[in-house]
């Protein structure tokens, strides 16, 4: 089984933690392989919002040494596992600068017929706050890749003194590990199935506003072309 796992920060703390822990687990069921990556290391610099992978491909991305292996190894892979701790009651900022800089796998413009049998699975820490500050603008951006299936786990870890795993009461540390063993562990079974589960509304919704946008706009040739070549102007591939 091929995974993709996306870190959201450059610290191995608690995020890291949890992942390893998640991939870990994943590896007891079956073989893995993994394609890590850590944000901001695998992908430093900022989106341009120059628009050229939008009007001329995401070869044309000025960034394109960084994208294209990331993009390549998510396309080859079975599933996604992005984590990322909570900033500010949000995602990380490089968390941000990855999802922008694959705007063009949005279903507006030229979703990979890859994703739409994929499966992704989200994780999250924080410190305090809120559950899926972080999740929550990761998984809208997977949907409009339209990934088959988003799951997602939230920890609060309320170590307001100390940050780390280690300083946790046994008690809630053996909790968390449990829960995301459980997670891992079905999440593994869910990918290793192969099932494709209809898709999510949210998705059959965007597709067909998509369609329309794509019939109606002018200037937008490559999505276009693209769209042509899929059939999908008069066919739903959902």
């Amino acid at each position: 089984m091929k995974i993709v796992l996306i870190n959201g920060s450059p610290r191995k703390g608690n995020t890291y933690r949890a992942a390893k822990l998640f991939m870990d687990e994943m590896a007891k069921s079956g073989e893995i392989t993994c394609a890590e990556y850590f944000l901001p290391r695998d992908l430093p610099e900022f989106c341009l919002g120059c628009g050229n992978c939008f009007h001329k491909g995401e070869a044309a991305c000025p960034h394109a040494k960084y994208t294209i292996p990331i993009m390549d190894s998510m396309i080859e892979a079975d599933a996604l596992i992005i984590a990322s701790p909570v900033f500010v009651w949000q995602t990380t900022g490089a968390m941000k600068n990855f999802l922008d800089h694959f705007g063009h796998f949005f279903l507006v413009h030229r979703p990979r017929e890859e994703m739409f049998s994929k499966k992704a699975f989200i994780l999250e820490t924080s410190n305090g706050g809120l559950k899926n500050t972080a999740i929550r603008p990761i998984k809208n951006n997977l949907k409009l890749w339209g990934i088959n299936r988003i799951y997602s786990q939230a920890f609060v870890l309320k170590q307001m003194v100390s940050h780390s795993w280690e300083a946790m009461p046994e008690k809630r540390k053996t909790k968390f590990e449990e829960s995301i063993k459980r997670n891992a562990e079905k999440f593994y079974r869910k990918v290793s199935s192969k099932k494709s589960y209809p898709p999510y509304i949210f998705t059959r919704i965007m597709f067909a506003v998509s369609r329309k946008m794509i019939k109606k706009f002018e200037g937008r040739a490559l999505d276009e072309s693209y769209w042509v070549e899929k059939g999908w102007i008069n066919n739903n591939p959902f």
